[in-house]
């Protein structure tokens, strides 16, 4: 059974915490993004540039003053970061969604896993879901690792609604 209601002063505070971490590892994605094609489009120029005379460099597809070149680097860099976005569970989108409705959920349900992810910055929890269909969704605690949850468990999970970010998770 699932009941939403609207999020305290404080669930606010640890969803816009949340977010702060979120906005930090997109940027870092982001750096590193810009990073790998500065290094992607100088280093094989200068290679290029040791070997070649200036116009078969132009003309080669590894010259940064080649358009197809910039096309695969910036599509390369681009499928790097929303990967590395999709890998690490980032939830940007969802949390400011959640910010925005102020509506949270919650739900008493025993644990199906529990697992550490974003070095052990974050702990998410599979639950199965009664009702219609019998769904599994995942759910995130943001503020570090929880150790002392097992599969099995019953708990009832306090989260925002869109994000599935924990607020708070007890044990019954």
């Amino acid at each position: 059974m699932q009941d939403f209601s609207f999020m305290t002063i404080e669930e606010i505070f640890l969803l816009q915490d949340a977010l702060k971490k979120n906005k930090r590892q997109i940027l870092k994605f982001i750096s590193f993004g810009l990073l790998l094609v500065i290094f992607a489009a100088f280093v094989p120029h200068y290679f290029l540039s040791r070997r070649l005379s200036e116009e078969e460099i132009n003309d080669s597809l590894f010259s940064y003053k080649n358009l197809w070149f910039w096309a695969w680097l910036g599509s390369f860099v681009l499928a790097l970061i929303f990967a590395l976005i999709k890998v690490t569970d980032v939830r940007y989108f969802t949390i400011k969604k959640d910010l925005t409705k102020l509506e949270k959920g919650q739900i008493q349900v025993p644990l199906e896993s529990v697992y550490q992810g974003n070095n052990e910055m974050q702990t998410s929890f599979v639950v199965q879901q009664e009702g219609v269909k019998k769904r599994k969704r995942l759910f995130y605690w943001m503020r570090g690792r929880l150790d002392n949850f097992r599969a099995g468990q019953q708990v009832e999970i306090i989260y925002g609604r869109h994000s599935r970010v924990i607020l708070a998770i007890n044990k019954l």
